[in-house]
């Protein structure tokens, strides 16, 4: 019964690791700066809507701030107008954003559950007298990661228009993410920016990926070296 229930705890870490990972990478690029930082990368389309640098910023930082939970949502969208005083959003792209925010929702909310859950059974395992297992698990997770954003970022590279409306076509209701130029979401949000935002991400995915299995390791070494000087150590005289 042990050996299974060690199995199944280690099973239990590898799938939370990209969970947890994704996550912290969300909460982080989920924020006003992705906006400030991508429009001031050389290159980035022009807006052909008349728009000043300043209304086009405030503009997407709104739209951002509409799809962070804990915020007043769509309503921002709604009250979001352009400088002649018509609505900024219509109801389509609203409805989209809607959609956005419950995903971004959805997935940090598994982000909750498979932290606790993860240190849960980190915990468990080693209580179960198993400190090697939980390091092995945590390295597996971390590995299984950093490859699947490797695959990610490979399709970006190589056909990112690809990436992104398979990304769509899997999250979304049928063409209910499609924007033509004329919709301001796609001026706010062209390509541009989701290549960089996705660039970003699964930079920062790897990042942690890599810093969790030095710091397993190196954990490990520790771990080692107290065990051997322990070992080692002259028994106190009788």
């Amino acid at each position: 019964m042990r050996p299974k229930v060690a199995i199944a705890l280690s099973a239990l870490i590898i799938a939370a690791v990209p969970l947890v990972l994704i996550g912290n990478t969300l909460w982080v690029l989920a924020n006003p700066w992705l906006v400030t930082v991508t429009y001031s990368v050389p290159g980035f389309p022009d807006d052909d809507r008349g728009l000043s640098d300043r209304e086009r910023n405030d503009l997407a930082v709104t739209g951002i701030r509409s799809i962070r939970p804990g915020s007043d949502g769509l309503e921002l969208l709604r009250d979001a107008r352009l400088p002649s005083g018509k609505r900024a959003f219509v109801d389509r792209e609203i409805a989209h954003m809607g959609d956005v925010r419950g995903l971004i929702a959805g997935v940090l909310t598994a982000w909750a559950v498979a932290l606790v859950l993860g240190v849960a059974a980190a915990l468990w395992l080693r209580r179960l007298g198993s400190p090697g297992s939980v390091g092995r698990a945590f390295v597996a997770g971390a590995v299984l990661t950093g490859g699947a954003m490797g695959v990610a970022a490979t399709l970006m590279l190589i056909d990112f228009e690809f990436f992104f409306d398979g990304f769509h076509a899997v999250f979304f209701e049928s063409d209910s993410w499609q924007f033509n130029s004329s919709y301001l979401l796609r001026q706010l949000y062209p390509d541009f920016f989701w290549g960089l935002a996705g660039g970003t991400m699964a930079a920062l995915v790897v990042l942690q990926a890599a810093a969790l299995i030095a710091g397993i390791r190196r954990w490990e070494r520790q771990g080692h070296q107290l065990g051997e000087a322990t070992r080692l150590e002259p028994s106190a005289p009788r």
